[in-house]
């Protein structure tokens, strides 16, 4: 006892004296609980047995609770129905646990005083017993076909799991782990374990001393050391980022960015090589982007370019003439224009697109191989592209020239940050003279056409307008055509403005330069103004079809003509897109342009669903449910002036879902001796055990050999390194390595993020 009632002769006995009595005594016990016996909720008894088909039987027992100190007691055993439980079709798992509970019992008449002076008394009806008792809770699990048992609620401890089928009770599992010890077993236990120290501890400490010895030995022998296995492993990433041969060479490494190293033409192999292996594609369905309704009134298109409905409006006009210039008396030339097409971007989008740490990798890459990996364009023999200036990440990874990479969880996008590159660009050669007008653009936008004036004409001859970037000292470049418009000789006008409308709107930036470059075979005389700050350009002439001569002091008499946008939103219905069991993900790869002040958002809408859905990231999980058909559609925001611009023409849209299963082989390695002590090393990323398997074999002799044993390192949370032996018993020089994997289920897949081997 902690406390003590002191009670004295002739003193009043209260009731909340005797109370006490009995709350002393509980505390102390309660104390010596929660310090010498348990900490934790503990049972003893309590056994679960079954005792029909669907029904339970609880034995008596007690409860500690460990943490306040306090018992509670079942006196009675109890029997549990278990029929509303029982699963339709499946399995599930019941867990049953029990909680202390204090209610009162005993309920008897006593008589209470009313008045002190007459002695008169009345009887009441009260509990003359506060009672500590066990009560018992069933917590059901979800129905599978791999039941997986519920945890028991807060406050409750685990005393069995009870396993139903639609028949009834399969199994019942007993939580011993949690079954509290009496001392004197524990006290045999402790004697058991003192004697068997004594007896051993002499030959254990000199067996310890034998076995570090000889591991001392072995070790010193032929086993590697995990520091020549670092240092290899790092001696192959670095080959491998230095772009270096690893023919003859006993290590290598991938990141598997490209797949140079993936034996890709094998009749077995099933895998995807993007920013690592991964799961191919069970279902995908591939179409152009294209309007829903062709006749929509809030959209135009040029020649395949999608642009919100506008007017055209003049934003640069120089009036007033003050000279002509006869084009036809420059040198009747041959020039090669090359014209440069839209960049594109990609956009993919799933649940089970993880992220991979290799994708920092890309900056080791050529942009060749970007190009054919990421936009899966070829490049034509003998094209450049374009430039390389510097740019900024928006999410993710790393700039790469134009290149920016967007890395969230679900959702990467792929942007060539220049407007107009030279891939799959189109190049044909024009006799003719050629002038030129450069000017500065100050504003963004779409420019849709550009009127001159002719002050006469000749009988014949067309009249050719390319309009071109320019060089870093301002001259024309032929090379770099964004746009190309032509007029006839017969709708050359001379008494008012002759308008060249481009056949796709050139897109303009701020600040840049550009030049109006005319090519003809007649000799037609266009007007000129005082050269004057509005155009900031130059008059240049060819005297060789490349050389070029300036004239500061005059401009060609012209208007620019930019499209003027009806509203600075636009909201354009595609057409939609269905895959035959679901579709888990979209890929869509599509010329765009966008202004740095506006966006274009993919958006689409599951069969059943009323909401639109943006393609960004932290919403791919409203594809968990496998829609079979999505409407879609394009979000362009900006303003009157500037919008952004879509490509249809050549797009691509899928809609994806991954395989289960995926099988990767690797191109043959060949190793300058033969080996026997092989060694695979794998980073898996987006790794769960109990959902995921990966598994590594090697090929030699045409036969694929297992692994003698791996070995698994926590890199993160969800990343393992997987380290793979392979021991031929004969030595090998040259082999293949083949890389499986499962998941459980195709929404949640992982990758391969690098693979290194080695020969030691």
């Amino acid at each position: 006892m902690e406390k003590l009632m002191i009670a004295r002769d002739r003193q009043e006995l209260q009731a909340a004296d005797l109370n006490n009595m009995q709350a002393y005594a509980d505390d102390a016990m309660a104390h010596i609980v929660m310090d010498a016996i348990t900490a934790e909720k503990m049972f003893v008894g309590l056994g679960v047995t079954q005792k029909s088909a669907t029904e339970i039987t609880v034995a008596s027992g007690r409860f500690w609770d460990g943490s306040t100190g306090l018992r509670y007691a079942k006196d009675d055993a109890e029997d549990v129905s278990l029929f509303s439980y029982l699963p339709v079709s499946d399995k599930r798992y019941l867990n049953i646990s029990v909680t202390g509970q204090e209610i009162s019992t005993d309920q008897e008449p006593r008589d209470y005083l009313t008045d002190l002076t007459a002695g008169t008394t009345e009887p009441k009806s009260v509990y003359m017993t506060t009672a500590r008792q066990v009560a018992t809770l069933v917590t059901a699990g979800l129905e599978s076909s791999t039941p997986q048992c519920p945890d028991a609620p807060t406050g409750y401890l685990t005393i069995a799991q009870v396993l139903l089928d639609t028949s009834g009770i399969v199994s019942i599992e007993l939580a011993d782990n949690k079954a509290l010890m009496r001392l004197y077993d524990v006290y045999q236990t402790v004697l058991s374990h003192a004697e068997w120290i004594t007896s051993a501890s002499p030959k254990l400490s000199s067996l310890a001393t034998d076995l570090a010895a000889l591991a001392a030995k072995i070790a010193a022998l032929s086993t590697p050391t995990p520091l020549l296995l670092k240092v290899v492993t790092d001696v192959a990433e670095l080959m491998d980022r230095s772009q270096l041969a690893s023919n003859y060479k006993d290590y290598d490494a991938d990141a598997l960015l490209d797949k140079d190293k993936s034996a890709t033409t094998e009749t077995d192999y099933y895998a995807r090589v993007e920013e690592g292996i991964r799961f191919p594609w069970a279902g995908q369905t591939e179409q152009q982007i294209s309007l829903s309704n062709p006749l929509d009134t809030t959209v135009k298109t040029f020649n395949g370019l999608l642009l919100p409905a506008h007017t055209k409006k003049a934003r640069l006009a120089l009036t007033g003439l003050a000279a002509t210039l006869n084009i036809g008396q420059y040198s009747y030339v041959p020039t090669t224009m090359r014209l440069l097409t839209r960049t594109v971007r990609r956009t993919r989008y799933s649940a089970a697109q993880y992220v991979c740490t290799n994708g920092s990798e890309w900056s080791n890459a050529s942009e060749a191989t970007i190009v054919t990996e990421v936009f899966e364009g070829t490049i034509p023999e003998g094209v450049t592209l374009g430039s390389t200036s510097s740019t900024t990440t928006t999410g993710g990874l790393m700039p790469h020239g134009s290149y920016t990479v967007t890395r969230y969880q679900q959702y990467w996008v792929d942007t060539w940050t220049e407007n107009y590159w030279g891939v799959d660009s189109s190049t044909h050669t024009i006799t003719g003279s050629l002038c030129a007008q450069t000017f500065l653009n100050s504003q963004n936008g779409w420019l849709r056409s550009i009127g001159l004036r002719f002050v006469s004409k000749a009988a014949s001859g067309d009249v050719n307008m390319y309009l071109c970037k320019t060089s870093d000292t301002g001259e024309p470049l032929t090379d770099a055509v964004i746009a190309q418009a032509s007029v006839t000789v017969d709708d050359i006008v001379t008494d008012g403005e002759t308008e060249f409308e481009f056949v796709e709107p050139a897109y303009l930036e701020p600040g840049k330069r550009y030049a109006i470059v005319l090519v003809t075979g007649g000799a037609h005389v266009i007007a000129l103004v005082d050269g004057t700050e509005y155009s900031q350009g130059t008059i240049f002439y060819s005297t060789d079809g490349s050389y070029y001569t300036g004239d500061l002091t005059q401009d060609f008499m012209m208007t620019l003509y930019y499209a003027s946008f009806t509203s600075a939103r636009a909201v354009v219905e595609l057409s939609p897109i269905s895959l035959s069991d679901g579709i888990a993900g979209f890929d869509i790869l599509a010329q765009t342009i966008t202004p740095d002040s506006g966006s274009l958002t993919y958006q689409y809408q599951p069969t059943g669903s009323s909401e639109w859905i943006d393609i960004k990231d932290a919403t791919a999980d409203n594809l968990l449910g496998l829609p079979a058909l999505c409407r879609m559609r394009a979000v362009f925001l900006g303003s009157t002036d500037a919008m952004p611009g879509l490509g249809m023409t050549g797009s691509k849209m899928r809609a994806q879902r991954a395989a289960t299963t995926f099988k990767h082989l690797s191109t043959a390695r060949t190793l300058e001796d033969p080996s026997t002590d092989i060694r695979v090393v794998l980073l898996l990323e987006g790794w769960t055990a109990n959902k995921h398997t990966c598994t590594c074999k090697i090929k030699y002799d045409g036969a694929e050999h297992e692994a003698a044993s791996f070995t698994d390192e926590i890199v993160s949370d969800n990343s393992i390194r997987r380290t793979f032996l392979f021991a031929p018993a004969a030595g090998i020089t040259s082999y293949q390595i083949v890389t499986e994997g499962t998941t459980s289920t195709a929404l949640d897949c992982f990758h391969v993020a690098k693979r290194i081997d080695m020969a030691l």
